[in-house]
């Protein structure tokens, strides 16, 4: 299974979720991040929406934007609904991914879905 996380930039929240989630699946699955705007280090495509079998977002705006370039990847998408106001190696950040992602992944190895 393949697990994309996807912020605006690229800078700080989807490498984050990358490294916190590399954690707690100890190599487990694919894991890649991108960001939407067209000029943060690694943009977002269509290959790396191809490849997600889970593309982990962290607001509604950008499940929007995936929605809207590629509606079947809808049923993908997940909000995390981590707001841009973090850095990188901030701990209130790594804490907030650290829960958000043991849910998510208890839910989809549990099967189950959670709301997007």
């Amino acid at each position: 299974m393949n697990f994309l996380f996807v912020c605006t930039g690229n800078v700080s929240r989807s490498p984050a979720a990358e490294a916190v989630f590399q954690d707690l699946t100890s190599g487990r699955y694919g894991i890649r991040s991108a960001g939407i705007s067209r000029f943060c280090p690694r943009p977002l495509s269509r290959d790396d929406v191809g490849w997600a079998d889970v593309v982990a977002v962290m607001e509604g705006d950008h499940r929007a934007f995936i929605v809207e370039r590629w509606p079947d990847a809808a049923s993908k998408v997940r909000v995390l609904e981590i707001e841009d106001r973090y850095h990188r190696h901030d701990p209130v950040l790594l804490r907030l991914l650290e829960a958000k992602l043991g849910t998510l992944l208890a839910e989809i190895e549990g099967g189950g879905m959670i709301g997007t």
